[in-house]
Order: C-alpha cells, then sequence, then structure tokens
C-alpha cells in the first residue's frame, strides 16, 4: 500500500482510488447475492423477470419486470447512491489516521 501511495500524484488520485475500493466492495456485495439468485435459478426455475415492491401495502411502489440482467446494475448503483459518500469518508479518515495526519 504503502508504494501505491508514494506512486499517486495527488490527492485527487488517492480518493479516486478510494472510490474505486469502495466500488469493488460494493460490487461484490452484489456478486454475492445475484450468484444466490442463480444457484435458486438453477436449482428451481430460471426467472425471467423480478416485482419489487417497496412493502406488502397496497399503495407501495412497484417496480415490474426487472430482467435478472439488469437486477446486477440496480442493485449496484443503488448501493453506490447509498453507500459510496459515508464510506469513501470513513476509509479517507482510516487511512489519514494510518498516516498520523490527523
Amino acid at each position: 500500500m504503502r508504494t501505491k501511495l508514494y506512486n499517486m500524484k495527488d490527492t485527487n488520485q488517492v480518493q479516486e482510488a478510494l472510490e474505486s475500493k469502495a466500488k469493488k466492495e460494493l460490487q461484490k456485495v452484489v456478486d454475492d447475492f445475484t450468484d444466490a439468485l442463480a444457484q435458486l435459478d438453477s436449482t428451481y426455475l430460471q426467472a425471467t423477470s423480478y416485482v419489487m415492491k417497496e412493502s406488502r401495502s397496497t399503495d407501495a411502489l412497484v417496480f415490474t419486470y426487472v430482467r435478472p440482467s439488469n437486477l446486477d446494475y440496480i442493485l449496484h448503483e443503488m448501493l453506490v447512491d447509498a453507500y459510496l459518500k459515508p464510506m469513501v469518508h470513513k476509509k479517507t479518515q482510516e487511512l489519514l489516521n494510518k498516516l498520523e495526519l490527523i
């Protein structure tokens, strides 16, 4: 890690590296979930689409016909929107603490 940090020319590259690492971490969550769905598909049936509901209430938001091929993208973007900024913030703080800059 130290050699990677020394090779980075500015803080923007460090920021980009932290964002990339966080996105890969989020993609692993998505991959684990979609792998489990693939296992269900191979065991029981091949899903052609998913209906996603906010809740079981009659006035819940519903997303119909979510194709399995799009689920990976949808889930990844959802997680990036929800977690990327706090993850990068935490990873930045951890890095600064390791470098004893704060």
